[in-house]
């Protein structure tokens, strides 16, 4: 190296940096997406059990009567989650021949607000129906 110029010294810092940030934006989005999964999966399944609590319910002319009974199994499920007021279920229990649960959840998300809006990562609505049983 000639004095006076810098030559290659440092060069590999900034191809160096921006790689190690990259590999920990997927590895933040990684853990983003396994936690949606985990999430969304849990809300799913308390809600399902929380629908067909209402569906098996015996005063079929009635039924809407258990929807309290199973939101607080609903919450129980979720624990903290629950709790925290993260998920809510909206009923239809009026059809005597199933039961509609439409589920609404706000995924805590380690991702800025914006990034996981975009790929649909912070928040949950789905509808589940589950369809009444008849004595015969």
């Amino acid at each position: 190296m000639k004095p006076g110029r810098r030559g290659d010294r440092g060069a590999g810092l900034i191809g160096t940096s921006t790689g190690f940030l990259v590999f920990l934006l997927l590895m933040l989005a990684a853990v983003q997406i396994l936690f949606n999964l985990y999430a969304t999966t849990m809300v799913t399944s308390a809600a399902h059990e929380a629908a067909s609590r209402v569906a098996g319910f015996d005063a079929s002319a009635d039924r809407c009567a258990a929807v309290p009974e199973a939101e607080a199994a609903f919450v129980d499920a979720l624990g903290q989650y629950g709790r925290n007021g993260n998920a809510s279920l909206g009923w239809d229990c009026t059809n005597p021949n199933r039961v509609i649960v439409t589920i609404t959840a706000d995924h805590p998300t380690i991702l800025p607000n914006a990034v996981a809006g975009i790929f649909g990562l912070s928040h949950l609505r789905k509808t589940i129906e589950v369809r009444t049983e008849q004595k015969r």
